[in-house]
């Protein structure tokens, strides 16, 4: 009767401390979202991010897209009723992020733990926060390729997750997402939603073989949507396939690293002893929290208040201690799940459910299958759905809760783990933002964009915008004026001073993609730029309107084109402009840090010659090319 008395009182114990550690993490979780929805209207990046912006805001200008994406058209209505506020539509992209990557997290938990909804409710909130590690880079904020394959990938799961629950409609809902999210994802990554296609296929036939006939109504409802896109976009199914071929090949042009024969390739997981190490003993700590039974429960409760606690410091003082590097989104759960096997001679590994294996290795594999077909290392590539990793532990640690365990005693950690993996990846990228001067809280200059909405920049980059836009004002540059940019690396520029982009929304420079510049190659710039590849988008312009085009140039600038030869693709020379207006560009902390000097071409040459010269120019091109001008 003692024992009995003691193991009652440490239930009763464990539970009262449960409680304001659930209370506490809720607002762990709270702060994370508040504080990437609060610092949503800072930074901007000009290359990555201009384009997608050019993208978004006038996708069905351009005849071929770079990347092979239609996530311009995606979210061009988005972007239409934010009314062009940059802020507004990154916030939207954060919510929606976290709100897909809680509703996933919630299912895992409620089909694979017996666990009351508000208890669910709370740690899968904390799990979910990790899906804000989608914005490791300050870019991705803003909606794009990437940021909407997770999203599809978190809609197809959400999906199938729904149809193995009771209930007519809840199955039906979750095949309609299903449908949905595979559409999405081929809006986002062709390569990406062939594979979770073959995925989803591989899921259902190893744990649902009576769900062929609704699996087949979802890929009926996908396909239905992308014949409506085809028609809405390029006139049906034919004109979006030329597209998509097109936008290919000119990506192997660019030197992207798009070419199927690097496609199905096995990246090198580049980390250090110092992560290696650091990832091992979070694992070994986790485990322990996990698996011992502490004679005082105080003790492991104080460790997670603790965590907790430098999870919010790190958010509110913006500090550094930890420096979670991204292989490490990957080490800490392997090396969990390594652990595991060997709890009370591999029990965990033995008493496995079909259910619980299959959703863990699919979790495992979908981090690279959203990065399937980048020109990145796929494991940085996939560490910005490192959600999925968590939840693979989440499944595969779930015959405890068939051995009498305390959910809330074993998924806390994991939920406390990921608050703090999260709170150290999206510091870092505030602390070093891609291509801005450090830091994203010491910005403070207020600077109005298109759409009536305003960003706070750091100052060099708020002087570059002001200046550029009232010497362009000045010079007569009015909005919606076709510009050729030769300066390799300013889209985000066009879309400022509010032109459009000819060609493609970034014609892109030359850059250096040796990884002994760019690392794993994990920025998001892989492409190494062409000339050429200049030359055959433009072509893809009508020549009426190259021939009113003003033409951005930065002679000494880092990336720019040939000015020369691009140029005379279209039948322009340097004759035909004058410099009508001359500004030098943002200092960063950047891999381009310095000022360069741009230039505004307007052209001087009469309209009508210069569509003729156009038009001879382009006769007198070499044939080979399977592409014609518009």
């Amino acid at each position: 009767m003692l024992g009995d008395n003691r193991f009652t009182d440490g239930k009763t114990l464990s539970g009262l401390l449960d409680r304001p550690l659930l209370a506490l993490s809720a607002l762990t979780t709270a702060i994370l979202f508040a504080w990437l929805l609060c610092y949503s209207s800072y930074g901007f990046e000009f290359d990555t991010e201009g384009s997608y912006l050019n993208s978004i805001a006038n996708p069905f200008v351009y005849a071929i897209n770079s990347p092979p994406s239609l996530f311009g058209f995606f979210y061009y209505w988005p972007y239409q009723w934010a009314g062009g506020d940059i802020a507004v539509l990154r916030m939207a992209n954060v919510t929606l992020t976290i709100a897909l990557g809680w509703s996933l997290s919630f299912l895992v938990i409620r089909r694979l733990w017996t666990v009351g909804w508000p208890h669910a409710a709370v740690l899968s909130a904390g799990i979910a926060s990790l899906a804000l590690v989608n914005f490791h880079t300050s870019l991705s904020r803003t909606p794009n390729y990437n940021t909407l394959t997770f999203q599809s990938l978190l809609m197809v799961m959400i999906g199938l997750l729904l149809a193995d629950r009771p209930g007519r409609i809840r199955q039906v809902l979750g095949w309609i997402l299903v449908g949905v999210g595979g559409w999405c994802c081929f809006m986002a990554k062709l390569t990406t939603a062939a594979a979770i296609a073959l995925l989803v296929m591989l899921y259902v036939v190893v744990l649902r073989r009576k769900s062929l006939l609704p699996m087949l109504g979802a890929a009926l409802i996908a396909l239905a949507l992308l014949i409506i896109t085809a028609c809405l976009i390029d006139g049906g199914i034919t004109g979006l396939v030329t597209r998509m071929v097109n936008s290919a090949d000119l990506e192997i042009l660019l030197g992207a690293r798009h070419e199927a024969s690097l496609m199905f390739r096995i990246d090198w997981l580049e980390t250090s002893r110092t992560q290696l190490a650091f990832a091992m003993l979070t694992a070994i700590a986790l485990l322990l929290s996990i698996f011992v039974e502490f004679r005082h429960k105080v003790l492991p409760s104080l460790a997670l208040a603790a965590a907790l606690i430098v999870t919010i410091a790190i958010v509110l003082a913006g500090i550094d201690p930890i420096n979670i590097k991204l292989s490490t989104l990957f080490l800490v759960p392997a090396f969990t799940c390594l652990g595991t096997m060997f709890y009370r001679e591999g029990l965990v590994l033995r008493t496995q459910a079909p259910t619980s294996v299959v959703l863990a290795l699919t979790f495992l594999v979908l981090p690279h299958v959203s990065a399937l077909g980048s020109g990145v290392n796929y494991w940085w590539g996939g560490s910005k759905a490192a959600l999925f990793w968590m939840l693979a532990v989440v499944a595969f640690l779930s015959p405890l809760a068939q051995q009498g365990r305390s959910v809330v005693a074993t998924l806390l950690p994991l939920t406390v783990l990921a608050q703090v993996l999260t709170a150290s990846v999206i510091n870092g990228a505030f602390l070093k933002p891609r291509g801005q001067v450090k830091d994203l809280r010491a910005y403070a200059a207020v600077t109005p964009l298109p759409g009536g909405g305003k960003l706070v920049l750091s100052q060099p980059l708020h002087d570059y915008l002001v200046t550029a836009r009232a010497q362009a004002r000045a010079a007569g540059l009015e909005v919606g004026t076709p510009v050729v940019d030769l300066s390799g690396r300013s889209p985000g520029l066009l879309f400022v001073l509010e032109t459009r982009a000819l060609g493609l929304p970034w014609l892109v420079g030359p850059y250096d993609t040796s990884e002994a510049h760019f690392g794993q190659l994990g920025p998001s710039v892989p492409y190494a730029g062409s000339n050429a590849a200049a030359v055959e988008a433009l072509g893809l312009e009508n020549c009426a309107d190259l021939a009113k085009a003003w033409v951005l140039i930065e002679p000494e600038g880092p990336h720019h084109l040939d000015q020369a030869s691009v140029m005379a693709s279209f039948g322009a020379r340097q004759a035909d402009y004058v410099a009508a207006a001359t500004f030098e560009t943002a200092i960063n902390d950047g891999h381009d840090p310095d000022a360069y000097r741009q230039s505004l071409l307007k052209p001087v040459h009469p309209a009508a010659l210069a569509e003729r010269s156009c038009r001879e120019a382009r006769r007198q091109r070499p044939a080979g090319r399977k592409w014609s001008p518009s």
